[in-house]
């Protein structure tokens, strides 16, 4: 898989975007609800997260903002596992 740069979205309600190799773009992150990943409040999101990816098949989609989303909180399973933010670095 080849890196991809997070930059700010041009919509008004997304946070986000992510251009793939595909040249798909993809919008996320809503701007009113700031990250906090590894800590309880990025495990329930997380949680919420990872039911909606399972209903909807989403979760390995790198087409989804779910997935996106979920990369944002570090995201791993139903937990929240890392304090990192990953915006402006490559993700890989």
């Amino acid at each position: 898989m080849e890196s991809v740069k997070i930059k700010k979205s041009s919509r008004k309600n997304k946070e986000y975007k992510i251009k793939l190799a595909s040249g798909k773009v993809v919008h996320f992150a809503d701007p009113e609800m700031p990250e906090f990943p590894g800590t309880k409040r990025g495990d329930n999101y997380c949680a919420r997260s990872y039911g909606i990816g399972k209903k909807y098949d989403v979760l390995d989609d790198k087409t989804s903002p779910n997935y996106w989303s979920r990369k944002l909180w570090s995201c791993r399973g139903k937990k929240s596992v890392s304090k990192k933010k990953f915006f402006g670095k490559k993700i890989g």
